[in-house]
């Protein structure tokens, strides 16, 4: 685990860790959250929609930014305040998806931090726009 304080982050400092979307991450993700919404798991069903296919889940994307900001960056203690989503183009099983986190703004006040939590898929189109605020330890 890596540990970010207040005083050693810098806007536009940031991470990029990329992920392999399958059927099986899919499956597990929907057993968690319990969203079993057809177009993520149903061949049948997810080829009459717009999607032509089936799509993963949207906040799969949003539990790997979870990971990326409590484990790696800002790192251990940090807490989850506020997350805001834009999905831009489905994600599909067999994408290698690329998060980028990066320091938006600092609040060393508050010890709080705004991160642009981005993500693209391996053609380098951006799938989700997302911003995030942060607090770190004291």
């Amino acid at each position: 685990m890596t540990k970010y304080s207040i005083r050693n982050l810098e806007v536009g400092q940031g991470v990029e860790k990329k992920f392999f979307i399958d059927e099986e991450l899919g499956k597990k993700f929907a057993e968690i959250s319990g969203d079993f919404n057809p177009v993520h798991l149903n061949d049948d069903y997810a080829k009459k929609t717009m999607f032509r296919g089936k799509i993963a889940h949207g906040m799969l994307l949003g539990s790997f930014i979870s990971g990326i900001l409590g484990n790696e960056f800002p790192g251990e203690g940090t807490i989850y305040l506020k997350q805001d989503f834009s999905f831009l183009k489905p994600v599909r099983y067999g994408d290698c998806i690329k998060i980028c986190v990066v320091v938006n703004s600092i609040d060393e006040e508050k010890s709080r931090v705004e991160l642009q939590t981005d993500c693209y898929n391996q053609k380098g189109e951006k799938v989700l726009l997302g911003k995030a605020l942060v607090m770190l330890p004291q």
